[in-house]
């Protein structure tokens, strides 16, 4: 069997040209990039009114669903880092929507809860957030929209690892000499 250079280079991602001109490239990065600019600016769009980022929202959300969760653990389940929650949570709770209070376990930790505020401005945000989703998912039938939720949350629990804050990026150098 001979080595030729189709055998030994890997299959080129192939690519088509969008119905706006702009092509398309068929492979896993470039398209969840795509879409997550999608989704950023849709879900943008639905929070403007409530004067929230799709940061913000998301915090609210994971809080209602587990009130008196740890900043901590919200970093890890969102995937963002630690002290960028804080910060969210703090603007949040200058806002009146976020309590936090210390752990009585553990004095270093602090746990958050939703206001009454906090809890009816989230309420008031979920059907523009649904329609959002919507709006997102509309190309799709609804069988098809089932299939993709649920072949996102695979490839996103089969890859858990790699949802942490940093994760893939490379850490700045100082450009200070030591």
């Amino acid at each position: 069997m001979s080595d030729t250079a189709s055998d030994r280079d890997p299959q080129p991602f192939p690519h088509h040209i969008g119905s706006d001109g702009v092509p398309v490239r068929w492979a896993v990065a470039p398209l969840t990039r795509s879409l997550q600019q999608i989704c950023t600016s849709i879900v943008a769009e639905a929070l403007a009114g409530a004067e929230l980022v799709q940061l913000e929202y998301a915090l609210m959300v994971f809080v209602n669903d587990a009130p008196g969760i740890s900043q901590q653990t919200l970093s890890e389940a969102m995937g963002v880092d630690r002290n960028n929650i804080g910060l969210i949570a703090e603007k949040l709770e200058a806002r009146g929507l976020l309590r936090r209070s210390v752990n009585g376990d553990d004095r270093r930790a602090r746990q958050v809860y939703l206001t009454r505020k906090g809890a009816r401005l989230w309420r008031q945000c979920r059907p523009e957030i649904f329609a959002a989703n919507e709006r997102i998912l509309a190309p799709l039938n609804a069988s098809e929209k089932k299939l993709f939720i649920d072949m996102l949350v695979r490839l996103v629990e089969g890859n858990r690892v790699h949802v942490r804050p940093g994760a893939g990026r490379r850490k700045r150098t100082s450009s200070k000499s030591t």
